[in-house]
């Protein structure tokens, strides 16, 4: 992985699938919906000396629903965010990153409401090569949670085993070789949206629309990733999304989904 000091870029693509689970809405049970998603994520370090640098970042979020007639489920989810921060390194410890993130919450009949701003500051301490720290805060005032404090650490308990825990990701992973590896955790994805203008008045229950959500779906699973040329590596995962809701957030309505089974492709890039 690039030093601090020298430029670094990374990529990522993921897509995933989770069966159809019950639709809950207002105490009524209603048929099964499913969710397709697809996450395009790319960002770069741009060093500026050796104590400052740059971090820029671009993310597209893409759900895909199965509507049910009696709730109000957007067919589809639509964001894409840009980041911009500056960060500084205090010593061979200590590094602070201020971040900035301006996101579009869908991409047809955009207006002025479409638009939001989240931001956040982050510590990173290493405590040794194998040890490394962070703690911060985000503040996301069109999020259901309009301030997360973050604690995270990654830790390489030796040469087979790693273990990752923080927000979105948390995970245990055993190496097997250079090339292969296994893991199990938790992940979650989501993002928060604004609803169609006609969402509400399609589906019965009009003060839905173009309202502010956020979807959120957390899943356990299983996976296993193969480097398949140096920096570039692929995955595959399946388990159980134990938790998946969309939530009007200043409607305070939410609909929910029974568990179901999901299934993970991914491709990462570092260099």
């Amino acid at each position: 992985m690039p030093q601090l000091s020298q430029p670094g870029w990374r990529a990522s693509l993921n897509a995933g699938y989770v069966g159809g689970g019950a639709t809950k809405f207002q105490g009524a049970r209603l048929g099964d919906s499913d969710a397709f998603d697809f996450d395009l994520q790319a960002g770069a370090r741009v060093p500026l000396d050796e104590a400052w640098f740059l971090q820029l970042g671009l993310r597209s979020e893409n759900i895909y629903l199965d509507q049910e007639n009696g709730a109000p489920i957007p067919e589809e989810i639509h964001t894409f965010h840009f980041s911009a921060g500056l960060g500084y390194r205090l010593n061979e410890k200590w590094t602070l990153t201020g971040l900035l993130s301006p996101s579009l919450y869908r991409f047809e009949d955009v207006g002025i409401n479409d638009f939001g701003l989240s931001g956040g500051l982050l510590a990173r301490y290493e405590a040794n090569p194998r040890l490394t720290w962070s703690l911060g805060i985000v503040v996301a005032p069109d999020s259901d949670v309009k301030a997360l404090p973050t604690v995270g650490v990654r830790w390489l308990i030796n040469d087979r085993y790693s273990l990752e825990v923080g927000m979105p990701k948390t995970r245990l992973s055993y190496r097997l070789n250079p090339a292969w590896a296994l893991y199990g955790g938790m992940d979650m994805i989501g993002a928060t949206f604004r609803a169609g203008e006609h969402l509400g008045t399609e589906t019965g229950f009009s003060r839905y629309n173009n309202a502010l959500a956020t979807y959120r779906d957390i899943r356990l699973g299983l996976g296993a990733s193969y480097e398949v040329l140096r920096g570039i590596r692929a995955e595959a995962e399946t388990g159980v999304s134990i938790f998946r809701e969309v939530y009007y957030s200043r409607i305070d309505e939410q609909v929910r989904f029974n568990p179901a089974p999901y299934v993970r492709l991914g491709m990462s890039a570092r260099f």
